[in-house]
């Protein structure tokens, strides 16, 4: 009978590979009763021949516990009905407690029988069956921890920042279009600019397997999931409708503890060394019983950790610990957790860019998920559920879809956002309408808005002037490009005070901090801040430039020489030029759009142009024949073998400096 239990637990083991195989391994050593040092470099074959040499006949019902631990539900199925088939010998009556630990029939000093308790992260639970005292007691716990972990998350993720307010997230939301597997290979190219190759929103292609967010770990087979998308394409405010839905209990109702770690938080504890609890206490200071929770028995938890492109932390996935109760660094901690090393049996969910997907091995995920976005419905219900006015919604619906530009970016949350908060005013004024045709034009509309309307929240004797606002954006811009540079979306206090941002500005505890600059406080106290979207940093960005590049200095300098040169002769099309090819060197279109928005602000400050801009940076309105030489410099840039995505974006610059004459001669 036990070869045939053996050949059962070999023939089940053989579905296992790679990281779930590991990870049974690592649910079999929390069990208790065998040694790491055994299991590590053991087989399939060491593996059962250790189960049944140390549990004998029970090996079958602990094979069951795990699986079930790992959600291999059908696996679990398949295996019961084998062991059934064996006639029920493989488990003796009362060999295995209710709690997933077993009597071994090892000979103790006093003779008899050795009680192994169950162990969830290597704390011994009650025994339950024969103690309801006990178990009465856990289920207390379970549930008043339940408790105050739903209302810790429902301060903390049930609300989103609007300029009309703050609003529930469960009221806003609209459903997004998540897909099975991935964009083949790693998307290394400029988020933005893919848009319109890609060709992302205009709905399902064939082939795509929809995944509702809801549903995203109930078929059993997902245990870690990571999840990729550009910036701004949903993936927080997801992980928001995703805990508020398992908040207000509407689903999900089998994960008993959720516990959110954002990277940008985690970033401030880089250099700390602590355990899993303390780290957990740190986010989470309110639950004063949080230690019971990884050793309550059969409970069912979840990590996610959002925003992986953010991180600050160093994953070295040679190095990793398992003991709960062991200190490291934060950044072995997070490692662990993610190899599935530390409190295996918990679920995994990883969202991040499709650029920074690579940091992690990706035989650490059994599921893979791609956030597109919107497609064509889901982008006009957003403006119905975002805009009360139905005519309103129906206008700008209308204005979006006449412009193919606007129309693709609409793929993207946090610009239907911006569209949304910016439309409705420039409608209401005809000229308005027409100024904003070109991208540039509308983020220019944006910014200086939100600037503007700071002095709303003021008494007369506290608004900012119109020099104050224009220095300001100046100000923002420089943080925007240099951290565009590094390729960091992500500030802290010292960051701002470098390019000379008061963090104890009213302006930025103002509108212009939850449209432009977001402010979070992290559950350390600290502030972080962050651009609304990725395009948003890259328009300040551009704004900056131009502010440095005709009044100062050359932003883009190569060497001492040309810095220095640039002191004695530049013009704008010198800029212009110089901004061109720093982008055509570029080998992933880092500065892609930055380019486009930079040259599609010329014709905004051209003399007979009404723009905003004028308004606050008064000095950046000089004519200049500058629109025309960039015109043709870009024209012979497209002539020459550079690769597709550089001549699209090339093209979309002659789009905003409003020049199609070359499209027109190509269509000829």
């Amino acid at each position: 009978m036990t070869a045939a239990l053996g050949e059962v637990l070999r023939n089940t083991l053989d579905h296992l590979t790679g990281a779930d195989f590991k990870r049974f391994k690592h649910l079999l050593r929390d069990q208790g009763q065998i040694a790491w040092g055994k299991l590590e470099k053991a087989d399939t074959d060491d593996t059962v021949d250790l189960m049944v040499q140390v549990y004998s006949t029970g090996a079958g019902d602990v094979m069951l516990t795990i699986l079930k631990k790992m959600n291999h539900n059908q696996l679990a199925i398949d295996l019961e009905k084998d062991l059934e088939e064996l006639g029920g010998q493989q488990c003796s009556p009362g060999l295995v407690r209710g709690d997933g630990g077993v009597k071994v029939d090892i000979t103790a000093d006093s003779g008899g029988m050795v009680e192994a308790p169950a162990l969830s992260g290597g704390s011994p639970m009650p025994q339950q069956g024969g103690d309801d005292t006990a178990a009465e007691e856990v289920k207390k716990k379970k549930t008043s921890l339940k408790f105050k972990l739903r209302e810790h998350l429902k301060k903390r993720f049930n609300v989103v920042h609007q300029e009309s307010g703050v609003t529930s997230v469960q009221d806003i939301y609209t459903e997004l279009y998540i897909v099975e597997g991935r964009t083949v290979g790693v998307n290394s190219t400029h988020e933005v600019s893919t848009i319109n190759m890609g060709q992302i929103g205009r709905g399902p292609r064939s082939g795509d397997k929809q995944v509702k967010l809801a549903n995203m770990f109930t078929d059993g087979s997902a245990t870690r999931v990571l999840t990729m998308g550009i910036a701004g394409v949903g993936k927080t405010v997801a992980v928001q409708k995703f805990v508020m839905d398992w908040v207000e209990e509407k689903a999900n109702q089998d994960i008993d503890f959720v516990f959110v770690l954002p990277f940008r938080e985690l970033n401030l504890m880089k250099g700390e060394n602590c355990n899993l609890l303390h780290l957990l206490q740190s986010f989470y200071p309110n639950l004063e019983d949080l230690e019971d929770v990884l050793g309550l028995s059969k409970c069912k938890i979840i990590f996610v950790l959002d925003g992986l492109d953010e991180s600050r932390l160093k994953l070295d996935f040679r190095k990793w610990i398992c003991e709960l109760e062991k200190k490291s660094s934060v950044d072995m901690l997070i490692t662990s957790l993610i190899k599935g090393m530390l409190l295996s049996s918990a679920l995994l969910w990883v969202t991040t860019r499709p650029a920074a997907a690579s940091l992690i091995p990706e035989d650490c995920f059994n599921f893979l998920t791609e956030v597109r976005g919107f497609n064509d419905p889901q982008k006009i219900e957003f403006f119905q559920n975002n805009i009360k006015n139905p005519e309103k919604a129906e206008r700008i619906i209308d204005h979006i879809k006449e412009n193919r530009s606007l129309h693709i970016m609409c793929h993207i949350p946090v610009f239907c956002r911006i569209i949304a908060n910016v439309m409705e005013k420039i409608l209401e004024d005809q000229s308005k309408k027409e100024s904003a045709k070109t991208l540039t034009a509308l983020y220019t509309w944006y910014s200086v808005f939100q600037i503007k309307s700071i002095n709303d929240k003021y008494p007369e004797d506290k608004k900012m002037s119109a020099k104050e606002k224009g220095d300001l954006l100046v100000k923002l811009g420089k943080l925007a490009f240099k951290h565009l540079e590094k390729g960091t979306l992500i500030f802290y206090e010292n960051d701002l005070e470098e390019c000379n941002i008061d963090v104890d500005c009213g302006a930025l505890k103002s509108g212009v901090c939850t449209q432009i600059f977001n402010l979070e406080s992290a559950s350390t106290g600290e502030d972080i801040f962050s651009f609304v979207h990725l395009s948003v940093q890259e328009f300040l960005a551009a704004l900056y430039v131009l502010h440095e590049g005709v009044l100062r200095a050359n932003p883009f300098p190569n060497n001492w020489k040309e810095k220095t040169s640039w002191r004695f002769s530049h013009s704008r099309f010198d800029l212009f030029k110089m901004a061109v090819d720093k982008a055509l060197q570029s080998q992933n279109g880092h500065f892609d759009l930055l380019v486009r928005f930079l040259l599609g602000l010329a014709p905004m400050l051209e003399p007979e142009i009404r723009s905003p801009l004028k308004e606050v940076l008064p000095q950046l309105a000089i004519r200049e024949v500058s629109i025309e030489k960039t015109v043709q410099y870009i024209k012979e840039k497209i002539r020459e073998d550079i690769s597709p995505e550089r001549t699209i974006n090339l093209f979309h610059c002659l789009n905003e400096l409003g020049d199609n004459s070359l499209v027109e001669e190509i269509n000829r």
